[in-house]
Order: C-alpha cells, then sequence, then structure tokens
C-alpha cells in the first residue's frame, strides 16, 4: 500500500502535469491575460507555487481537458479559450463562490467575451453558484473592442514570457489577496511609497 508521503508525492506530480500544459510561451489562455499579467507571469515561472494559485491552475487545466476549448491562431500566438458548454448560440461559464455578487468580476467578462468571439457566438452568460445552490446570473453580448484589448495583453504576455520579463504592475483590490503579494509590495516597506492599504483603504490580514 501506498503510505501518506507517496500519496502526497503522487498527486503533486499529477498536478504538476496538469499544469504543464500551457507552459508553452506561445501558448495563453484566456484566463491568464484576463486578470493580472504579472500574476500569471509568476505561475509559469515560479518554481514553488503556493497551494491556493496551484488549485486554481488545475481548475483551469481541468476546465480545458473536461470542458469544450477552442483555439485561436495568431502570427506567431495561440489564444486559448474554453466553454463550459454551449447552448444553442450562446456560451456558458460557471463560477462557484461563496456569496453571489451584485455584479459580475470583471476577469470573468473578459474571458467569456474572449470565448464568444473565439467559439464565434454572439452571446453569453456569466453564471455565479453557491454551494448551498443559490445562482445568479449575468448576460453578455459580445464585444469587439474588448476582445482586441484581450489579444493585445496576450501578445505582451507571450512576448514577457519569452525575454524572462515580469510584466507592468497593475494594482487593484485583487492584489490583496494574491499569493504573490511580496513580490510587488515589499519594496513600499523600505521605501515610503503608497501601499494598497493607502490606496484601497484597505488592511491585509
Amino acid at each position: 500500500m501506498l503510505g501518506e508521503r507517496s500519496v502526497k508525492d503522487a498527486v503533486n506530480k499529477a498536478i504538476d502535469s496538469m499544469l504543464m500544459i500551457e507552459r508553452e510561451d506561445n501558448r495563453i489562455h484566456v484566463d491568464e491575460v484576463a486578470r493580472c499579467l504579472r500574476r500569471s507571469y509568476y505561475d509559469r515561472r515560479e518554481r514553488s507555487i503556493p497551494a491556493k494559485e496551484r488549485l486554481i491552475l488545475m481548475k483551469r487545466s481541468m476546465r480545458i481537458n473536461s470542458s469544450q476549448s477552442k483555439e485561436h491562431h495568431l502570427e506567431d500566438l495561440v489564444l486559448i479559450a474554453s466553454a463550459d458548454t454551449i447552448v444553442d448560440d450562446a456560451v456558458i461559464r460557471f463560477e462557484v463562490v461563496d456569496r453571489l455578487p451584485s455584479t459580475p468580476e470583471p476577469a470573468s467578462l473578459i474571458a467569456l467575451n474572449a470565448s464568444l468571439w473565439i467559439f464565434n457566438k454572439e452571446e453569453g452568460a456569466l453564471v455565479y453558484l453557491t454551494r448551498d445552490g443559490d445562482s445568479i446570473q449575468f448576460s453578455l453580448t459580445r464585444d469587439k473592442r474588448l476582445f482586441d484589448e484581450t489579444i493585445r495583453r496576450a501578445k505582451v504576455l507571450s512576448m514577457l514570457l519569452k525575454e524572462n520579463r515580469v510584466p507592468v504592475f497593475e494594482p487593484s483590490e485583487q492584489c490583496m489577496n494574491c499569493p504573490y503579494y511580496e513580490k510587488c509590495y515589499i519594496q513600499h516597506k523600505r521605501y515610503e511609497n503608497p501601499t494598497l492599504e493607502r490606496i484601497f483603504g484597505l488592511k491585509r490580514e
């Protein structure tokens, strides 16, 4: 029988193999550019990825493997989109959350919009679900300008990965829960620059 350590090692190897799917610098998933590019860069370049971040990456990998995925080929770049399900002419994306949001997350909308163009669908729906069974739905009609911006960000991320250059700083409220927080804000402890707490009036635990 496998011991506890052996089981843990086997699980970690399985997760590592799943995370290697998108490691080619010219293959970018829409989820990577819908959020902070610096965070996506660190996810690919860090040898030791924080446990919570590994779960997020594993979820995306499982979405690619179990859902409908499609590639959008550009000159030297492949942009990948995944759909949880496609009903008639609409792409549906599901997100499991602790509490239902009053407005959709921007990153989810950006990823869904890109999926609409890549799958050549006119409309999409973003459905938030809680573990208690509650749900809320937001509808989206595809936007070309937003998709063009997504492509631009994908090209930037791909270029920076090839050149091993860290993307520019993109401060937002999401930084407060980012596993790479210290990589961006450690300098603020050495120099008297504004911190996130001053910018957003938030306090990091």
